[in-house]
């Protein structure tokens, strides 16, 4: 048998044993608030009236995988499309690293078993699982980009439309496209290349354009992404590169805020901080070139956490700046000058690296099997079940937390917004949402509910999310019976109880 032809049946059949593994994972997940929120977006605004991306500035993203999902949504079909969508992206992403990648088998073998591509990426359904493939095909197209330049344009124009924080690094290929092709080369080209290249580069800048044009105004816009200069920059500095590298190793299982593995956690982030460091400073002693590209593309979604978005730094986030260190020395990999010997030590170092994150991964797996991953389908049914639609009220002071109840609800019972005054189809992240009512206030607002002619002679139940039960002691509500409350979920922030409210409301 043919050496390339038994490398494709190797990679083959690895990349089924990934698809089936994660696959199991996708069909156990259970859908959560932000999933749900590009869903619903999708179901109920539209490109042809600009009404999405007249939000998307509320939202903070760009409008690529919205637009994907929009016609499959409209259908009213189950997310089960989007989450099949981006685990396949994931599979296919998979097979193209180890069918093209320059990574030795170890490499390739800790970089597919590592957290973010066994569950983060393939389970969690949302724009960042569409990354790594959009990247592998750049990588795999980079040095063909003059022969299929206009392939390479659409390329990026697609990546800088999926998420903001890879703008930078779609900038720079698109400079460094600019360069390699018509600067560096001008003087050899003829009319109808340059011309070729400049339209090419053209789409590019479209794109980017694109990005700014939809998300202008944002930090004005969504209040939880904004610029606060009153926050401390060194305090946001640290806690976000403490994220940046903490969360991919041992990620806090939300439910309890809890470390799983305490004993190996330190070791293991100094280590990854060191590996971390040695990789950019190969890279820079190698190609000047690649360490800007990646250097400046990490740092820019660094300085917008630390400037924009501090408050969690999920593993997705964490690993689409991996993503560019991978796409980097894959390109560096495949330089002529790099020796052997060099090779087998970064193939080592990146072993290492993404080998430390597995553990987190397999946690998650196994937590996303034993554990709801959010409490909003079981909460869902249960509401289907007891409270009848055209008798009662559901009201929620927490739209961000409930809108996986409204996706799973699908019209059967509708959610009421106590800030917003309307029922909830998707989130809006104005000022209002941050209104949560105490103890005092839902008795205050149940009073007022009933007063508007349209809740008249309807029961009034409040859905409250863990987080405010806790925090502002609703369960110290007079006026209101606990009637439900949802299993522990991975996601704490998305375990719901509902009250039914029994004061006199005449």
């Amino acid at each position: 048998m043919e050496e390339n032809t038994k490398k494709l049946i190797t990679n083959i059949v690895c990349t089924l044993l990934y698809a089936i593994f994660t696959l199991i994972l996708v069909l156990h997940h259970e859908t959560w608030a932000d999933e749900a929120q590009v869903w619903l977006l999708a179901k109920h605004l539209s490109v042809f009236d600009f009404s999405l991306f007249k939000h998307l500035v509320n939202e903070g993203h760009p409008s690529f995988f919205y637009i994907l999902m929009m016609p499959f949504a409209k259908m009213n079909i189950s997310i089960m499309f989007m989450q099949i969508f981006c685990w396949l992206c994931m599979v296919a992403s998979v097979f193209l690293f180890l069918q093209y990648s320059p990574f030795n088998k170890f490499a390739k073998f800790a970089i597919v078993t590592s957290s973010g591509f066994l569950y983060f990426f393939p389970v969690i359904a949302r724009s960042y699982s569409i990354i790594p493939l959009l990247v592998f095909v750049l990588a795999f197209l980079y040095p063909k980009s003059a022969k299929h330049p206009y392939w390479y344009a659409a390329l990026l124009f697609m990546l800088a439309n999926t998420h903001v924080i890879m703008f930078a690094f779609c900038g720079l290929l698109a400079l460094d496209f600019l360069y390699e092709n018509l600067i560096k080369v001008r003087k050899e080209l003829d009319k109808n290349s340059i011309k070729k290249y400049a339209a090419a580069f053209g789409i590019m800048c479209i794109g980017l354009i694109a990005v700014v044009l939809q998300l202008h105004g944002t930090t004005s816009s969504n209040v939880v992404i904004r610029i606060d200069y009153t926050d401390n920059f060194v305090i946001n500095t640290i806690k976000v590169l403490s994220q940046f590298f903490i969360n991919a190793v041992d990620n806090q299982w939300p439910e309890n805020q809890q470390i799983m593995f305490p004993l190996l956690n330190l070791p293991l982030i100094l280590l990854s901080v060191f590996l971390y460091i040695g990789l950019l400073a190969a890279i820079l002693i190698k190609n000047k070139k690649f360490f800007t590209i990646v250097f400046l593309s990490i740092l820019f979604q660094i300085i917008i956490y630390i400037y924009y978005y501090s408050h969690w730094i999920f593993v997705t986030r964490i690993f689409c700046a991996h993503i560019i260190l991978i796409f980097c020395l894959w390109l560096l990999l495949q330089q002529e000058n790099i020796s052997e010997k060099f090779k087998k030590i970064i193939n080592f170092v990146v072993a290492l690296f993404f080998l430390f994150t597995c553990l987190n991964g397999l946690k998650y797996s196994v937590m996303d099997i034993k554990y709801d991953y959010s409490g909003a389908k079981e909460t869902a049914q249960w509401i289907e079940k007891h409270i009848d639609k055209d008798k009662s009220v559901i009201i929620t002071d927490n739209d961000p937390y409930s809108i996986g109840i409204v996706y799973y609800l699908n019209g059967a019972n509708e959610i009421y917004s106590a800030q917003h005054e309307y029922n909830i189809k998707y989130v809006v992240w104005d000022k209002k949402i941050f209104y949560i009512l105490d103890k005092d206030g839902w008795d205050k607002y149940a009073k007022y509910v009933a007063d508007n002619e349209y809740f008249k002679n309807k029961k009034i139940y409040a859905l409250v999310p863990f987080f405010d039960t806790d925090i502002l002691k609703v369960s110290e509500l007079k006026n209101y019976k606990l009637i439900y409350q949802s299993h522990p979920a991975i996601v704490k922030l998305e375990g719901f109880r509902i009250y039914e409210y029994l004061g006199d409301i005449k």
